[in-house]
């Protein structure tokens, strides 16, 4: 399980990296290995605000929405996004 102030430091690094234009890697390639590193390994409390961070992230390098959906490195939104 990664702390808040990991994530935010890993967050940090990636969105200077995009702001830069310093991938080297394919974006979708890049985004895929964000929703692993940060993501998969955040506590549940902490998902939405990793969510919103990494689906932000995707959308700047345009990969949200031109990949098929079983490829999309964008995670299903945790259930306090879900619409009632």
């Amino acid at each position: 399980m990664e702390t808040l102030a990991d994530i935010r430091a890993i967050l940090a690094a990636a969105g200077q990296r995009i702001e830069r234009g310093a991938l080297r890697e394919d974006p979708r390639a890049f985004m895929d290995a964000l929703w692993r590193q940060v993501y998969d390994r955040a506590p549940d409390d902490l998902r939405p605000y990793v969510w919103s961070r990494l689906a932000d992230f995707s959308a700047q390098l345009g990969v949200i929405e031109d990949v098929v959906a079983e490829r999309s490195p964008v995670r299903t939104p945790p259930e306090v996004f879900a619409r009632r």
